[in-house]
């Protein structure tokens, strides 16, 4: 609900005076406020984190836009080979389901206590801590989180090492679907690319795996040599990620209805 919203109640400012007095009151207020400042922070921490996921996932579905050919019913997730395809469809899904969680303005509490609903938030807060990496200062939440996970009584410690070993996984599909952002985005403003048919994309992208050695193409000994600007085009992008992950923070009309807590594995 918008911060605009007027307040339905209404107390005389003589009232006001009285139960500035009150010491229950004013006891409990101050622990509400000490709690309220503590969600808050753990709010802002995780709208950062996975802001960058957020903007991973929308570059990655326009430069599919224009890798496959302007087709109808060509999926997005078919630019992408391997585990980058797979890490791709994931986040499209989450992305979908939790909508008004990553990207609600409302109450810090609801958005922080989600975390633990089900496997697949757990998960995608494990990914975006990981994808930080030690030098963003956000490791410590990850710590965090899997002391959370542990002590939970309704996951408990043996959940944690499965849901790490999914999330390392999962990571390194986003790492490759970045660094196939690049590739594809190279060779998309090469000015002799052409766009590929539909059926030349179905075959490039699902051809089955032989044990006959061969050549490297041109396009694999390209790899070497944009490593580097490879690594400068992944930092980037999750720094200015980081820097406008105020601007990602805008309230919706509504808020998703509290749902039980899913132990599912399988999401």
């Amino acid at each position: 609900m918008s911060s605009e919203t007027p307040c339905p109640f209404r107390v005389s400012l003589r009232d006001q005076i009285e139960l500035e007095r009150n010491e229950a009151f004013q006891a409990m207020r101050e622990q509400l406020r000490r709690q309220d400042c503590a969600f808050r922070l753990h709010r802002d921490i995780i709208h950062t984190l996975l802001v960058p996921l957020f903007l991973i996932n929308h570059q990655a579905e326009r430069i599919a836009a224009r890798a496959l050919p302007s087709k109808k019913g060509a999926e997005p997730e078919r630019a992408f080979r391997g585990e980058a395809r797979s890490a791709f469809a994931w986040l499209h899904c989450i992305l979908i389901e939790e909508h008004d969680w990553y990207l609600t303005a409302r109450c810090p509490a609801c958005i922080v206590l989600h975390v633990l609903h089900s496997e697949p938030t757990i998960r995608f807060l494990t990914v975006a801590a990981q994808l930080a990496g030690s030098r963003s200062g956000f490791d410590c939440w990850l710590a965090a989180l899997e002391t959370a996970v542990c002590e939970d009584p309704f996951w408990g410690d043996s959940f944690w090492p499965e849901i790490e070993d999914r999330a390392s996984r999962l990571t390194e599909g986003v790492q490759q679907l970045v660094r196939q952002c690049h590739e594809l985005r190279t060779n998309l403003d090469s000015p002799t690319y052409e766009t590929p048919s539909l059926a030349k994309a179905s075959v490039e992208y699902e051809r089955p795996s032989c044990t006959i050695a061969i050549k490297p193409s041109s396009f694999a000994r390209k790899q070497v040599k944009l490593s580097r600007e490879e690594q400068r085009y992944r930092s980037s992008l999750v720094w200015n990620a980081w820097n406008c992950s105020r601007e990602m923070r805008q309230p919706l009309g509504g808020s998703t209805p509290t749902q039980s807590r899913r132990r599912s594995m399988t999401s």
